[in-house]
């Protein structure tokens, strides 16, 4: 049962998703230091896997973590194996997110919508699929087949499939544009 609930106390933290490890109860100052902010998730039920060392949130998932919000019908999340002496760990490996997946972040100027989101914290890389996966940055908008953000490097990839090219919509400021 105490799976659930160090679990519960992970995600991403900073930029879109970037994951983090944070306990329950931190018991000195050093911890507190590295500790990232709260998250808070909400779900109609939760499983976890210990020997899979995973636990899924299912049902209306709400993720929370400074101004970072990510919804779908279920977010899975797969945690580092070690930790301390009883084998536990609080460090995210990968975070899967399926249905309906919306992600809001920098603080609400960006929003990525896909069927299926899947991030690894390592290399902090999000690939947005399935369901025509969009992200909007102000007016702008972006589509594709797939859309990998990679936040390390601070650069996008959008990619078109066989029946649809990338599309996308851009303004610009003042007189500027294509041609003038």
């Amino acid at each position: 049962m105490r799976w659930p609930l160090l679990i519960m106390f992970l995600f991403f933290a900073g930029g879109a998703m970037s994951a983090v490890a944070s306990e329950a109860e931190v018991s000195d100052s050093e911890d507190q230091k590295n500790a990232g902010p709260p998250i808070h998730i909400t779900s109609d039920r939760v499983e976890s896997d210990q020997k899979m060392r995973c636990v899924e949130f299912i049902g209306g998932v709400k993720a929370t973590q400074a101004d970072v919000v990510v919804t779908a019908d279920r977010i899975k999340i797969f945690y580092k194996p070690g930790g301390d002496t009883a084998g536990k760990s609080t460090a995210v490996e990968r975070m899967i997110a399926r249905g309906n997946v919306k992600i809001v972040f920098d603080k609400k100027t960006k929003t990525a919508i896909a069927e299926k989101a899947d991030y690894t914290a390592d290399t902090k890389v999000l690939v947005l699929s399935g369901g025509d996966p969009t992200v909007w940055s102000g007016k702008n908008i972006i589509k594709g087949e797939k859309i990998t953000l990679f936040q390390a490097e601070d650069r996008t990839l959008v990619e078109g499939s066989e029946r649809e090219q990338v599309e996308a919509t851009f303004y610009s400021e003042g007189e500027g544009g294509l041609i003038k």
